[in-house]
């Protein structure tokens, strides 16, 4: 028996698959991941986010960000949280004004994923200061700084009304609970990103750390995919056993879908799949449907790298 989330995953699939265009079947698979939290009914959801794409490419035209390929997967975002792209608009220009009143660092992507998090969350623009301030209370040094990862935690914090100190302190405070989990230095900083506002206990991150590798050991694609830090992330939310399990169904349940995607695209869709069969997203509420961004962003980079993952996906 599938999992309840597994067969809502394979219909809002099914539902994108059957309006997105020939070059959007990536795309269409992570925006159903990425409504997998609407409250909407399908049929009412797959419309709204084809309104708001629509209003994405009349305002941005064919090269401003978010760029073309991801306007589905952000349309999805907004219209599961019940925003227009107007507002997104809103938002993101009230980050480049207050960048370009501060001075210094940019942010990624046109600021798209930060105004993204922040739109989704229903934060307001005059935001745009306090969100700098705790993008800068937690920025890593530049030679080993996770842009993306970086905004998406302000952008969460903010939401859940964290000052920019108590932000920094929980993401210390992951850090070093994955370092006590036996988590790999090369994994704990992206790890540490993405579960910093979650209750970690190190004990429960080595059981389930120990689970999760002996799961995935013969599946080199499934390994692979999902990487270590995929695999820290997955640890974090302990329940070694459980979660083990639930990637593994994720897996087997995603690869038979078509059209088929290369499998180690296909196994970093599966972890987001397992983190909503566990209940993610109750202290990363505001800013939950932003890890699928994270993804798509990193599947489609290696899509466009591989012209063998380009013709699989299109096929």
């Amino acid at each position: 028996m599938t999992h309840a989330v597994i067969d809502r995953f394979k219909a809002l699939d099914a539902a994108f698959q059957a309006r997105a265009g020939r070059g959007e079947k990536l795309q269409a698979r992570f925006a159903a991941l990425a409504a997998l939290s609407a409250q909407q009914d399908v049929e009412s959801l797959i419309e709204g986010v084809f309104e708001v794409r629509g209003e994405l490419n009349q305002r941005l035209g064919h090269w401003r960000a978010p760029d073309k390929p991801m306007r589905l997967v952000y349309a999805t975002v907004l219209a599961t949280s019940q925003k227009r792209a107007s507002q997104f608009f809103v938002l993101r220009k009230a980050l480049q004004d207050e960048r370009a009143r501060r001075g210094g660092r940019g942010l990624s992507h046109g600021a798209a994923p930060a105004a993204l998090a922040l739109c989704s969350a229903g934060a307001d623009p005059h935001q745009a200061d306090t969100f700098f301030d705790a993008l800068e209370a937690i920025a890593a040094p530049w030679w080993r700084r996770e842009a993306g990862r970086e905004e998406v935690l302000a952008a969460a914090g903010i939401a859940l009304g964290l000052l920019p100190d108590e932000l920094a302190d929980k993401l210390d405070q992951a850090r070093q609970a994955l370092r006590d989990g036996g988590i790999p230095n090369s994994a704990v900083e992206a790890a540490a990103y993405e579960v910093a506002l979650l209750d970690l206990k190190g004990g429960e991150i080595a059981s389930a750390w120990t689970s999760l590798n002996l799961a995935v050991r013969g599946r080199s694609s499934l390994r692979s995919g999902v990487g270590r830090a995929g695999l820290a992330v997955l640890a974090a939310h302990g329940n070694g056993q459980e979660t083990a399990e639930a990637l593994v169904r994720s897996f087997d349940a995603l690869v038979p879908l078509k059209p088929r995607l290369p499998q180690q695209t296909t196994a970093k869709l599966a972890m987001r799949l397992t983190l909503a069969q566990l209940g993610d997203g109750s202290s990363m509420r505001a800013a939950s449907e932003l890890a699928a961004i994270l993804a798509a962003q990193a599947a489609m980079i290696a899509a466009v790298t591989s012209g063998a993952v380009v013709a699989t996906a299109a096929s």
